[in-house]
């Protein structure tokens, strides 16, 4: 996908996440203060919806659902493609990598038609199924995450740091070769291993209270 479509894409599942968060609103009843504050909740005090980025807007479409909220699909929506799925162990593996990435904020659409599109410019072919090297598409995947992973990790260091959990001079880089130190600390498996390790802290405090 081009970096145009790409934009594209983004602001088109934008601009449908606003719409079911307005949707919501009006289904829910909710009046402007509390509709307001449940915005600014989950987007670091935002008020408006425009404001909001995609995960954001995702994180209020999930509140607004627990709250009784029922988004409905189009009547146009077309059906999804029904996919026999590669689990031969590379392929596995690829999309088991697919849907971490997806965790962690890297991939949007988890689906396998958004894998097949990535194996299609890592391979040639529309699926894994038909890929001859599936190696390829794994060592794309790692290659994307290690030029996104640090951006990632770094928004949520300051909150360990906060709570005690990390040193406040804590870097993505020192905790990578603290964690990893016979690896290049840019490494796909060394930025893994520092993300994996958020993750058990993020366990640890929710279990903490």
């Amino acid at each position: 996908m081009t970096s145009a479509a790409f934009a594209s894409a983004r602001a088109a599942q934008r601009a449908r996440l606003i719409k079911t968060v307005q949707t919501g609103r009006n289904r829910l009843g909710l009046d402007e203060d509390t509709y307001r504050d449940i915005l600014a909740a989950h987007s670091g005090g935002k008020r408006s919806a425009k404001d909001l980025d995609v995960f954001e807007l995702e994180a209020v479409v999930k509140h607004l659902r627990k709250a009784g909220f029922t988004p409905t699909k189009p009547t146009s929506a077309a059906p999804r493609e029904r996919r026999t799925l590669d689990t031969s162990a590379e392929a596995s593996k690829a999309r088991a990598l697919w849907l971490w990435l997806h965790q962690v904020g890297i991939v949007r659409d988890p689906s396998e038609a958004a894998l097949a599109a990535f194996v299609r410019r890592t391979n040639g072919v529309d699926d894994l199924r038909w890929a001859r090297r599936k190696d390829w598409t794994i060592e794309g995947l790692k290659a994307w995450a290690a030029r996104q992973l640090p951006a990632k990790i770094e928004e949520r260091l300051p909150r360990y740091k906060a709570a005690g959990k990390l040193h406040p001079l804590a870097t993505v880089g020192t905790l990578a070769a603290r964690l990893r130190p016979t690896l290049n600390p840019t490494t796909f498996d060394a930025l893994q291993a520092v993300s994996d390790y958020l993750d058990g802290l993020d366990k640890a405090m929710a279990e903490a209270g």
